[in-house]
Protein backbone atom coordinates (compact mmCIF):
# COMPACT_ATOMS: atom_id res chain seq x y z
CA UNK A 1 0.00 0.00 0.00
CA UNK A 2 0.74 3.48 -0.66
CA UNK A 3 1.23 5.48 2.82
CA UNK A 4 1.69 8.94 3.86
CA UNK A 5 2.54 9.52 7.65
CA UNK A 6 3.01 12.96 9.26
CA UNK A 7 4.26 13.17 12.60
CA UNK A 8 6.98 10.29 11.62
CA UNK A 9 9.74 11.83 13.65
CA UNK A 10 7.48 12.14 16.41
CA UNK A 11 7.14 10.01 20.11
CA UNK A 12 4.60 7.70 18.51
CA UNK A 13 4.84 8.28 14.60
CA UNK A 14 8.70 6.98 14.76
CA UNK A 15 6.98 3.33 16.29
CA UNK A 16 4.56 3.71 13.62
CA UNK A 17 7.10 3.96 11.35
CA UNK A 18 8.77 1.28 11.59
CA UNK A 19 5.68 -0.68 11.33
CA UNK A 20 4.97 0.37 7.68
CA UNK A 21 8.27 -1.03 6.41
CA UNK A 22 6.39 -3.46 3.87
CA UNK A 23 4.61 -0.89 2.41
CA UNK A 24 5.41 2.52 0.21
CA UNK A 25 5.62 5.84 2.51
CA UNK A 26 5.95 9.35 1.96
CA UNK A 27 7.06 11.24 5.21
CA UNK A 28 6.13 14.87 5.37
CA UNK A 29 7.73 16.34 8.01
CA UNK A 30 9.39 19.82 9.13
CA UNK A 31 12.77 18.62 9.52
CA UNK A 32 12.80 15.15 6.88
CA UNK A 33 16.45 14.89 7.91
CA UNK A 34 15.66 13.09 11.00
CA UNK A 35 13.83 10.60 9.11
CA UNK A 36 15.64 7.32 8.57
CA UNK A 37 17.13 5.95 5.00
CA UNK A 38 15.26 2.75 3.85
CA UNK A 39 13.83 1.35 0.47
CA UNK A 40 10.68 2.35 -0.10
CA UNK A 41 10.46 5.39 2.28
CA UNK A 42 10.42 9.07 0.74
CA UNK A 43 10.55 12.00 2.69
CA UNK A 44 9.75 15.70 2.12
CA UNK A 45 9.76 18.77 3.92
CA UNK A 46 6.02 20.19 4.66
CA UNK A 47 4.93 23.09 6.33
CA UNK A 48 0.99 22.44 7.08
CA UNK A 49 0.92 26.39 8.43
CA UNK A 50 0.73 27.03 4.58
CA UNK A 51 0.41 26.17 1.02
CA UNK A 52 3.35 24.79 -1.01
CA UNK A 53 4.92 21.69 -2.72
CA UNK A 54 4.20 19.28 -0.12
CA UNK A 55 0.38 19.57 -1.68
CA UNK A 56 1.26 18.79 -5.44
CA UNK A 57 3.58 15.67 -3.79
CA UNK A 58 0.57 14.42 -1.60
CA UNK A 59 -1.52 14.30 -4.41
CA UNK A 60 1.31 12.63 -6.90
CA UNK A 61 1.76 10.28 -5.00
CA UNK A 62 -2.25 8.98 -4.21
CA UNK A 63 -1.94 7.48 -1.23
CA UNK A 64 -4.40 4.42 -0.24
CA UNK A 65 -3.99 5.23 3.46
CA UNK A 66 -3.19 8.43 5.42
CA UNK A 67 -1.63 8.56 9.25
CA UNK A 68 -1.58 12.05 10.61
CA UNK A 69 0.13 12.27 13.97
CA UNK A 70 1.80 15.53 13.61
CA UNK A 71 0.68 18.10 16.40
CA UNK A 72 3.34 20.58 16.78
CA UNK A 73 4.77 22.46 20.12
CA UNK A 74 3.74 20.47 22.63
CA UNK A 75 3.11 20.74 25.74
CA UNK A 76 1.92 24.33 24.48
CA UNK A 77 -1.67 24.24 25.08
CA UNK A 78 -2.01 27.66 24.17
CA UNK A 79 -5.31 28.67 22.20
CA UNK A 80 -3.01 30.10 19.05
CA UNK A 81 -1.05 27.11 18.90
CA UNK A 82 -3.76 24.73 19.09
CA UNK A 83 -5.38 27.22 16.47
CA UNK A 84 -2.42 27.15 14.71
CA UNK A 85 -2.61 22.65 14.41
CA UNK A 86 -6.51 23.16 13.45
CA UNK A 87 -5.57 25.51 10.80
CA UNK A 88 -2.44 23.03 9.41
CA UNK A 89 -4.73 19.79 9.98
CA UNK A 90 -7.43 21.11 8.13
CA UNK A 91 -5.14 21.78 5.60
CA UNK A 92 -3.75 18.29 5.39
CA UNK A 93 -7.24 17.18 5.11
CA UNK A 94 -7.53 18.90 2.07
CA UNK A 95 -5.48 18.17 0.19
CA UNK A 96 -5.47 14.71 1.72
CA UNK A 97 -9.38 14.42 0.18
CA UNK A 98 -7.97 15.44 -3.06
CA UNK A 99 -5.32 12.29 -3.56
CA UNK A 100 -8.22 9.95 -3.64
CA UNK A 101 -7.12 8.29 -0.30
CA UNK A 102 -9.07 5.35 0.70
CA UNK A 103 -8.74 5.59 4.66
CA UNK A 104 -7.41 8.27 6.67
CA UNK A 105 -6.58 7.88 10.77
CA UNK A 106 -6.08 10.96 12.70
CA UNK A 107 -4.72 10.57 16.47
CA UNK A 108 -7.17 12.35 18.81
CA UNK A 109 -6.74 12.44 22.35
CA UNK A 110 -8.20 11.58 25.57
CA UNK A 111 -8.91 14.69 26.93
CA UNK A 112 -11.44 15.28 24.28
CA UNK A 113 -13.45 13.64 27.36
CA UNK A 114 -12.70 16.45 29.44
CA UNK A 115 -13.74 16.02 33.50
CA UNK A 116 -14.27 12.36 32.50
CA UNK A 117 -14.80 9.60 35.28
CA UNK A 118 -14.47 5.77 35.39
CA UNK A 119 -14.61 4.25 32.19
CA UNK A 120 -15.21 6.06 28.96
CA UNK A 121 -16.67 4.59 25.98
CA UNK A 122 -16.38 6.56 22.53
CA UNK A 123 -20.39 8.11 23.18
CA UNK A 124 -19.55 9.61 26.61
CA UNK A 125 -20.70 13.24 26.62
CA UNK A 126 -17.37 15.41 27.51
CA UNK A 127 -17.61 18.10 30.19
CA UNK A 128 -15.10 20.64 30.62
CA UNK A 129 -12.88 20.51 27.47
CA UNK A 130 -9.89 22.53 26.67
CA UNK A 131 -8.10 24.47 24.06
CA UNK A 132 -6.86 21.44 22.73
CA UNK A 133 -9.34 18.77 23.34
CA UNK A 134 -11.93 21.31 21.48
CA UNK A 135 -9.79 22.13 18.98
CA UNK A 136 -9.33 18.60 18.27
CA UNK A 137 -12.61 17.85 18.19
CA UNK A 138 -13.29 20.58 15.95
CA UNK A 139 -11.05 19.21 13.45
CA UNK A 140 -13.17 15.60 14.00
CA UNK A 141 -16.12 17.50 13.01
CA UNK A 142 -15.16 18.99 9.60
CA UNK A 143 -13.16 15.58 9.05
CA UNK A 144 -16.46 13.99 9.17
CA UNK A 145 -17.64 15.99 6.77
CA UNK A 146 -14.66 15.84 4.37
CA UNK A 147 -14.25 11.93 4.06
CA UNK A 148 -17.95 12.10 3.77
CA UNK A 149 -18.07 14.41 0.47
CA UNK A 150 -14.75 12.72 -0.91
CA UNK A 151 -15.99 9.17 -0.29
CA UNK A 152 -13.30 8.23 2.04
CA UNK A 153 -13.06 6.22 5.44
CA UNK A 154 -11.59 7.60 8.69
CA UNK A 155 -10.54 6.74 12.02
CA UNK A 156 -10.35 8.86 14.57
CA UNK A 157 -7.75 7.40 17.40
CA UNK A 158 -8.64 9.07 20.92
CA UNK A 159 -5.14 7.94 22.67
CA UNK A 160 -5.39 7.69 26.21
CA UNK A 161 -1.71 7.95 28.48
CA UNK A 162 0.52 6.79 25.85
CA UNK A 163 4.29 6.23 27.79
CA UNK A 164 7.25 4.58 26.75
CA UNK A 165 10.93 5.55 25.77
CA UNK A 166 10.83 9.46 24.35
CA UNK A 167 8.07 10.60 26.06
CA UNK A 168 8.36 14.54 27.26
CA UNK A 169 10.89 14.93 30.41
CA UNK A 170 8.21 16.17 32.47
CA UNK A 171 5.71 13.61 32.03
CA UNK A 172 5.28 10.91 35.05
CA UNK A 173 7.82 8.38 34.62
CA UNK A 174 10.89 10.76 33.17
CA UNK A 175 10.30 12.96 35.94
CA UNK A 176 10.30 10.08 38.48
CA UNK A 177 13.42 8.25 37.02
CA UNK A 178 15.27 11.83 37.22
CA UNK A 179 14.49 11.87 41.14
CA UNK A 180 15.20 8.14 41.42
CA UNK A 181 18.77 7.79 39.77
CA UNK A 182 19.92 10.78 41.78
CA UNK A 183 18.58 8.97 45.14
CA UNK A 184 15.90 11.66 45.82
CA UNK A 185 12.53 11.52 47.03
CA UNK A 186 9.97 11.97 44.29
CA UNK A 187 7.48 14.39 44.68
CA UNK A 188 3.77 13.05 43.56
CA UNK A 189 1.39 15.19 43.52
CA UNK A 190 -1.74 12.53 42.73
CA UNK A 191 -1.02 9.21 44.07
CA UNK A 192 -4.65 8.16 44.11
CA UNK A 193 -5.75 9.66 40.40
CA UNK A 194 -6.42 6.91 38.35
CA UNK A 195 -5.07 6.23 34.68
CA UNK A 196 -5.45 4.56 31.82
CA UNK A 197 -1.33 4.09 30.72
CA UNK A 198 -0.80 2.45 27.28
CA UNK A 199 3.01 1.68 25.90
CA UNK A 200 3.64 3.69 22.80
CA UNK A 201 4.49 0.39 21.13
CA UNK A 202 0.88 -0.62 21.58
CA UNK A 203 -0.36 2.59 20.46
CA UNK A 204 1.24 2.28 17.23
CA UNK A 205 0.11 -1.12 16.52
CA UNK A 206 -3.03 -0.06 17.10
CA UNK A 207 -2.96 2.69 14.81
CA UNK A 208 -1.48 0.96 12.24
CA UNK A 209 -4.56 -2.38 12.45
CA UNK A 210 -6.97 0.73 12.06
CA UNK A 211 -5.62 1.98 8.90
CA UNK A 212 -5.36 -1.36 7.32
CA UNK A 213 -8.83 -2.67 8.53
CA UNK A 214 -11.72 -2.65 6.50
CA UNK A 215 -14.54 -0.75 8.59
CA UNK A 216 -16.71 2.10 8.51
CA UNK A 217 -15.96 5.31 9.82
CA UNK A 218 -15.90 6.24 13.56
CA UNK A 219 -14.01 7.12 16.89
CA UNK A 220 -12.15 4.47 18.62
CA UNK A 221 -10.83 4.40 22.02
CA UNK A 222 -6.80 3.92 22.11
CA UNK A 223 -6.08 2.94 25.48
CA UNK A 224 -5.15 -0.38 27.56
CA UNK A 225 -8.74 -0.53 29.15
CA UNK A 226 -7.17 -1.06 32.35
CA UNK A 227 -7.11 1.86 35.29
CA UNK A 228 -3.82 2.07 36.96
CA UNK A 229 -2.79 4.61 40.12
CA UNK A 230 -0.16 7.11 39.56
CA UNK A 231 0.76 5.86 43.16
CA UNK A 232 1.44 2.28 42.13
CA UNK A 233 3.21 3.62 38.96
CA UNK A 234 5.50 5.52 41.05
CA UNK A 235 6.24 2.06 43.27
CA UNK A 236 7.34 0.48 40.38
CA UNK A 237 9.92 3.21 39.16
CA UNK A 238 10.90 3.23 42.80
CA UNK A 239 11.55 -0.99 42.88
CA UNK A 240 13.51 -0.67 39.59
CA UNK A 241 15.94 1.66 41.25
CA UNK A 242 16.06 -0.27 44.35
CA UNK A 243 14.49 2.57 46.21
CA UNK A 244 11.93 2.47 49.05
CA UNK A 245 7.99 2.60 47.65
CA UNK A 246 6.98 6.14 48.08
CA UNK A 247 3.83 5.15 48.44
CA UNK A 248 2.55 2.76 51.12
CA UNK A 249 -0.74 1.39 50.13
CA UNK A 250 -2.05 2.76 46.48
CA UNK A 251 -5.57 2.22 45.75
CA UNK A 252 -5.61 -0.92 43.74
CA UNK A 253 -9.17 0.31 42.22
CA UNK A 254 -10.53 3.67 42.22
CA UNK A 255 -13.17 4.05 45.16
CA UNK A 256 -16.32 5.70 43.99
CA UNK A 257 -16.49 9.72 42.91
CA UNK A 258 -12.48 9.32 42.92
CA UNK A 259 -10.50 11.03 40.03
CA UNK A 260 -9.51 9.52 36.90
CA UNK A 261 -10.88 7.52 33.92
CA UNK A 262 -9.94 4.90 31.33
CA UNK A 263 -10.78 3.67 28.24
CA UNK A 264 -13.27 1.18 26.86
CA UNK A 265 -12.02 -0.36 24.26
CA UNK A 266 -14.70 -2.99 23.02
CA UNK A 267 -14.88 -0.96 19.82
CA UNK A 268 -11.56 -1.21 18.62
CA UNK A 269 -10.64 -4.57 19.83
CA UNK A 270 -14.42 -6.24 18.07
CA UNK A 271 -13.03 -3.51 14.91
CA UNK A 272 -9.56 -5.28 14.78
CA UNK A 273 -8.73 -7.45 17.12
CA UNK A 274 -6.11 -5.70 18.71
CA UNK A 275 -4.93 -6.12 22.30
CA UNK A 276 -2.56 -3.84 24.48
CA UNK A 277 0.21 -6.39 24.96
CA UNK A 278 2.47 -4.63 27.49
CA UNK A 279 1.25 -4.75 30.77
CA UNK A 280 1.93 -1.44 33.19
CA UNK A 281 5.03 -3.24 35.33
CA UNK A 282 7.14 -4.98 31.77
CA UNK A 283 6.08 -1.44 30.51
CA UNK A 284 7.78 0.43 33.15
CA UNK A 285 10.64 -1.73 33.19
CA UNK A 286 10.95 -1.51 29.38
CA UNK A 287 11.11 2.11 29.43
CA UNK A 288 13.41 3.02 31.87
CA UNK A 289 15.79 -0.26 30.81
CA UNK A 290 15.70 1.90 27.68
CA UNK A 291 16.04 5.43 28.78
CA UNK A 292 19.28 3.98 30.99
CA UNK A 293 20.78 2.67 28.17
CA UNK A 294 20.57 -0.57 29.17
Amino acid sequence: MRVLLTGGTGFIGSRVLSLLREHEVLCLSRDPAKLPRRDGLEAIAADFGRDGDWIDETIRFQPEWCLHLAWEGLPDYSLERCRANLDAGLRLIGAVARSGVRRMVVAGTCAEYGRASGAVSEESIPVDRGFCAATKHAQLNVLETVARDAAFNYQWARIFFVYGPGQMQGSLIPSLRASYASGQKASIRTPNAFRDFVHVEDVASALVSLVSSDMPSGVFNVGSGQPTSVGHVANLVAEYYGMPRPIKHPPAERPPGGDGFWADTHRLCAATGWRARIGIKEGVVKTLETLDGK
